[in-house]
């Protein structure tokens, strides 16, 4: 048995969705110490009973687009009195605890964490394929790249796993550890009842020119993350509900979505055609939307508009699909390989 210290970021519900996966095998013969904020405290708070709260870092958003300045003021916000007895008494918590080992997907305190203290620190997540994989992308996003890889290179760890998509490769000079991509187990084997509407999950509600355009369309859409349900013309609106959303994309024809790899890989693994509006400046997304769109998953564009929503629902039948073997039991062997290493 280890003990586990598990931080987990609270933005984007792929990072805790993948960490869930993870996590219930581990606390089935270790002891798991959950460090995470945001949604993702609440979201763990449901199935685990160590799982403890930290105020996380924020993106600022506005119109689908990274605001650079404004996120990092957001951020600046956090440096109160408040949070610094707030890390303060959760630092206590974690010495009391006394871990063994760090994991952390994307969750930098779990990491500053492990440098202090000398613990050995693995990181499990999707954002380090973005300085150790092996790709290419146009000029125009360059600017993009920099601000990240200089973000990234904060969140060094002792060893890496690194989620990638199907037939993406790590730079060869890379040491890190590559996995697919884990899928959710009530999406493992699943059958679809083939449903003609559209699943869409993305910031678009608040766009009111893209539901406009939406609504111009002779299709069913269902989009989830509404603060209400209702339902206006031929758009069903919903509140995001794991079970719902699961039922959705199992059943769907399609899926819109900003560039999360999470919900791309799950897509790709149930053979739906996705049409890809990455949240602007977000160069994560921007990659993960070239990548679908290089390998005819679907379509990748930066506004959507009226010619390129009909151009996506007319040719739904030209996009590719693969059953990918998940990930899941080879990222988890990979991590237990790891944990019988030992400390530093």
């Amino acid at each position: 048995m280890v003990r586990i210290l598990y931080g987990v970021c609270g933005v984007g519900a792929g990072h805790y969705m993948r960490s869930k996966i993870l996590i219930s095998e581990l606390i089935k013969k270790h002891e798991v110490f959950i460090l995470a904020g945001l949604a993702a405290y609440d979201y763990f708070k449901k199935d685990f009973k160590n799982v403890h709260w930290i105020e996380g870092l924020e993106f600022a958003f506005k119109d689908n687009k990274v605001l650079s300045l404004r996120t990092i003021l957001k951020n600046i916000k956090k440096i109160s009195k408040k949070n610094y007895h707030l890390l303060k008494n959760i630092k206590i918590k974690i010495d009391k605890f006394d871990p063994e080992i760090v994991i952390s997907d994307f969750e930098p305190f779990s990491i500053y964490y492990a440098k202090e203290n000398q613990i050995k620190s693995i990181g499990f997540d999707n954002e380090h394929y973005l300085i150790e994989g092996n790709f290419n992308f146009p000029g125009k996003y360059k600017i993009n790249y920099f601000k990240t890889k200089f973000i990234i290179n904060f969140y060094k760890t002792d060893e890496t796993v690194i989620t990638i998509f199907p037939n993406q490769k790590l730079k060869k000079e890379s040491k890190s550890i590559a996995v697919r991509p884990l899928i959710r187990k009530e999406l493992l084997n699943a059958k679809s009842k083939n449903s003609n509407k559209i699943l869409v999950y993305t910031s678009i509600i608040k766009n009111k020119n893209i539901l406009e355009i939406l609504k111009k369309s002779n299709q069913e859409f269902i989009i989830f993350g509404s603060e209400e349900e209702k339902s206006e013309n031929n758009i069903i609106f919903k509140k995001f509900s794991e079970t719902d959303f699961n039922k959705e994309l199992i059943n769907c024809k399609a899926v819109i979505c900003t560039g999360g790899m999470n919900l791309i890989s799950e897509a790709i693994y149930l053979g739906r055609p996705m049409l890809i509006i990455p949240i602007r400046n977000h160069f994560e997304q921007i990659l993960n939307a070239l990548y679908v769109r290089t390998n005819k998953y679907g379509e990748f564009y930066e506004e959507l508009t009226e010619s390129n929503l009909l151009y996506f629902l007319n040719n739904l039948e030209k996009y590719k699909t693969i059953k990918f073997l998940p990930g899941n039991k080879e990222a988890l062997n990979i991590i237990i390989e790891l944990l019988k290493r030992g400390k530093k």
